[in-house]
């Protein structure tokens, strides 16, 4: 994925527009659409850090880092969630702290199931809360 596509997949992940986004970042919407098709490839790191602070993330994962999220993070995790990361878990922008917060989760005594749940799950949060 490159950085046109983590941006966009970022921004519609929080439910935002491009005219959100620009207002929250302080860029203009051409400039936007500019990297959201590819055009903008290498934004200034000026740029980088309002982007990343708007879509609530970090500039290394908007530039493609590695995820950050060791072995011994998803160590005692749920089977669900370890799957859930090692799949989606950088496409969705999920970070060590998210991991945590998502393997002490209980409602009403049970767990997420699924992979899939979590991943809901942690879209549900991240909307809510940002």
């Amino acid at each position: 994925m490159d950085l046109a596509q983590r941006v966009k997949a970022l921004r519609t992940g929080k439910g935002l527009t491009v005219a959100e986004l620009s207002g929250q970042a302080g860029l203009s919407k051409p400039y936007l659409w500019q990297i959201e098709d590819g055009r903008r490839k290498n934004p200034s790191g000026e740029k980088l850090v309002l982007l990343a602070s708007a879509l609530g993330t970090t500039v290394a994962d908007l530039m493609g880092a590695p995820a950050g999220i060791d072995a011994e993070a998803l160590e005692d995790a749920p089977k669900a969630l370890r799957e859930f990361v090692r799949r989606r878990g950088k496409a969705c922008g999920v970070r060590k702290e998210d991991v945590e917060m998502l393997k002490h989760i209980h409602y009403r005594g049970k767990r997420p199931e699924s992979p899939q749940d979590y991943e809901l799950l942690f879209a549900f949060l991240r909307r809510i809360l940002g």
